[in-house]
C-alpha cells in the first residue's frame, strides 16, 4: 500500500512519546513509507516576538520538511478538545516563517498538509480541524483532510482505520 509519488513527513505531538499518537502515527507511515518525526527529541521553544529562540530545532525541521517532502501530516492527541502543547508550540513557530524566515515560509507554497487527530473514544468536534486547515490556507498548502482515530482497548477501531485509509488516499 505504499504511496511511491509523494513523500511524506509525519510529525506527532503529544505528551507521551510511547502513548496510543504513536500507535496510530507508525500505523500511518506504515501506509505511506514516510518519516516520523516526534516533537517531544526536538527542542523547540515557545513563540518569541524578539525571535532569541531561531537557534532552536524548528527553523531547521522546516528546511528539512521543504527539501525532501511534499506533505506535512500533523498528529495529535486531543486534550480538553484541542491539539497537544507540542502541536500549538509547532504550529505557533509559523509565525517565524512569516516574519524572519519568508523566503523559507514561501517555499511551503504548493505543498499539502493533513491531520490526524486521536481520543480514546470517538470523540471530536466538527470544528477541530479548522486551525490546521486555516493555516494550511493561508501558507499556500493544500489541506489533505482530517482523518479522527478513535483508540478501544489499545487498539486502532476498525472504522478508524478506515478513515486512516481514506486520508492516506486523498493525499495522492
Amino acid at each position: 500500500m505504499q504511496q511511491q509519488n509523494k513523500s511524506i513527513l509525519s510529525v506527532m505531538g503529544s505528551s507521551r512519546s510511547d502513548g496510543h499518537t504513536k500507535l496510530v502515527t507508525e500505523y500511518f507511515s506504515n501506509m505511506n513509507g514516510g518519516e516520523i518525526l516526534d516533537l517531544n527529541s526536538q527542542n523547540i521553544s515557545y513563540y518569541d516576538y524578539e525571535h532569541q529562540n531561531r537557534n532552536d530545532d524548528f527553523l531547521n525541521l522546516i528546511r528539512s520538511f521543504v527539501a525532501n517532502n511534499d506533505v506535512l501530516v500533523l498528529v495529535t492527541p486531543i486534550y480538553w478538545y484541542t491539539m497537544s502543547a507540542q502541536m500549538k508550540t509547532f504550529l505557533d513557530r509559523i509565525s517565524d516563517l512569516l516574519t524572519i524566515e519568508k523566503d523559507l515560509g514561501r517555499q511551503l507554497r504548493g505543498k499539502s498538509m493533513a491531520l490526524i487527530s486521536q481520543t480514546e473514544g470517538d470523540h471530536v468536534n466538527s470544528w477541530f480541524a479548522e486551525p490546521f486547515s486555516l493555516t494550511a490556507k493561508y501558507l499556500g498548502m493544500e489541506f489533505k483532510g482530517h482523518a479522527h482515530v478513535s483508540i478501544e482497548e489499545g487498539q486502532i477501531t476498525e472504522a478508524s482505520g478506515k478513515r486512516l485509509e481514506d486520508l492516506f488516499h486523498s493525499i495522492g
